[in-house]
């Protein structure tokens, strides 16, 4: 595993624990609960940067003929 997929990993066990945790506390906790739906939002936006930027571009073989647009 590379580094960037272990800490992927990491922050998806994250995710999925503040989720329980969340689920689990009372709505009087609210502070709280604040508080560990932050941690979940900034798990799931570090993990889906750091997914997207681990998408490869390559080029693409222009031999083909251009299809006409609609």
């Amino acid at each position: 595993m590379t580094a960037d997929a272990d800490f992927i990993a990491k922050l998806r066990q994250i995710e999925e624990l503040a989720s329980e945790v969340h689920s689990l506390l009372p709505p009087a906790q609210l502070l709280l609960r604040t508080r560990v739906q932050h941690i979940l939002v900034l798990a799931k936006t570090l993990r889906g940067r750091l997914e997207l930027g681990s998408v490869t571009l390559v080029p693409v073989d222009k031999t083909e003929p251009k299809k006409p647009t609609l």
